[in-house]
């Protein structure tokens, strides 16, 4: 094929796209060194995958072109018995030794043989050595290992029309070498493989937007490998596994990929701290309620118990009423004679008969006997129960008196 000598295709970085050359060759040796050919790469660092045997007959003119010069020799020159016998037996050897490895057809390991018979195909033989007899002719040999196949698909516009640059590595193996070789030589298979690889690309990322581009897994592979492997079918080829390699879309779609990604985690961060303040406010909201909520059976329990306490002493109310009479009695009294014994003030704290009881109670003796009506001519002593005070007496007689 024909290099291209044309501009070289750059990406949407404006990097070159490396122009891949032809991947798969074939090679024309020697029968016997086939097997030393497919494991020998050229100077480009490729394995042939396909072997043309220099001649197409395997039996060996040199030697039977020279046994057969001996026998003549031996048989028309005039020399002595024992050479012409040894003449003789040495070109017979070379006869056979040219005929018989005819019969031999070694097959390399990871290959098969395409055998042809009058000039059609008769069968495939496996790896090893096998004996056919030479008019039967061995056309190819065929590596049948698995042999990959990168196939770089470059500015393939998505759905969204984004020019990505695509790279994927394809495994197939020839499963019918008769059907390859009948219908397509190694250098012809290179370009259908690539197109056909670049063709079934082209198709996956029409139907996917940038951002799924970027994330094409086991199932995109094998819509790849599907799709090129009914494409490759006819040729007698399995396509095995097909694997993306390389993703590139435009460096300023990334770069605004990037910034979304970035949003996108500041908003989730927001969100994330959002929630833990309506977290910490339901909490707490929570812990005001249970607060209120002990406060109120707080409540209650005093409520309770005061009640318990009325009740109780309610009932011991009614089951001693003397007692009760008693208490309240002398209560009154504490207050009464305290108030008594405050000469300044005095304040009403029931019926006239409270104050004058609390007034006798405070100016009765120590023995209990009314006081005496005094000799400051007042016209004798209060009646009982009003009985003045001294303070109010003095003033009394200060009044009288003829120096007021």
């Amino acid at each position: 094929m024909a290099t291209d000598t044309s501009q070289p295709e750059v990406d949407a970085q404006g990097v070159p796209v490396p122009v891949v050359g032809i991947q798969l060759t074939q090679v024309r040796v020697p029968l016997d060194e086939a097997a030393e050919a497919l494991s020998t790469q050229d100077e480009a660092g490729r394995l042939p995958i396909v072997v043309l045997p220099k001649q197409a007959y395997r039996i060996r003119n040199g030697f039977v072109g020279a046994g057969l010069l001996l026998v003549l020799g031996g048989l028309v020159f005039d020399v002595t018995l024992p050479l012409r016998g040894g003449t003789l037996a040495a070109g017979a050897l070379l006869v056979i030794l040219g005929v018989f490895r005819a019969f031999m057809v070694p097959v390399p390991e990871g290959s098969r043989a395409v055998l042809l018979r009058r000039g059609r195909f008769h069968k495939t033989l496996g790896p090893g050595n096998h004996i056919v007899v030479p008019n039967i002719v061995v056309s190819h040999i065929v590596t049948t290992r698995e042999t990959p196949f990168d196939a770089p698909a470059a500015e393939i516009p998505t759905r969204d029309d984004v020019r990505t640059s695509v790279d994927i590595l394809m495994t197939f193996r020839i499963e019918s070498p008769e059907k390859f070789v009948f219908t397509i030589s190694a250098a012809d298979f290179d370009q259908v493989c690539q197109a056909t690889c670049q063709e079934v690309v082209r198709l996956l990322l029409r139907d996917k937007v940038a951002d799924e581009v970027l994330d094409l897994g086991e199932a995109d592979s094998e819509r790849l490998r599907t799709g090129i492997g009914a494409a490759l079918e006819p040729y007698g080829v399995v396509v095995v596994r097909v694997v993306v390699t390389h993703v590139m879309p435009p460096l300023e779609f990334m770069a605004s990929r990037e910034s979304r990604r970035l949003a996108g985690l500041q908003r989730a961060e927001e969100a994330e701290h959002h929630a833990l303040a309506l977290l910490r406010q339901s909490d707490q909201e929570e812990l005001e309620q249970q607060r209120i909520k002990a406060r109120e059976r707080a409540i209650e329990l005093e409520a309770a118990n005061e009640v318990a306490r009325l009740t109780r002493l309610e009932e011991r109310l009614r089951a001693y009423p003397n007692a009760v009479h008693w208490d309240v009695e002398t209560q009154r009294l504490d207050v009464a004679r305290a108030l008594a014994a405050n000469t300044r003030a005095m304040v009403q704290v029931g019926s006239g008969s409270d104050v004058a009881a609390s007034l006798l109670m405070h100016t009765l003796p120590e023995d209990g006997t009314p006081a005496m009506p005094d000799g400051d001519g007042d016209g004798g002593g209060a009646p009982p129960g009003q009985q003045r005070t001294p303070d109010e007496a003095t003033r009394r007689r200060r009044r009288a008196s003829p120096s007021s």
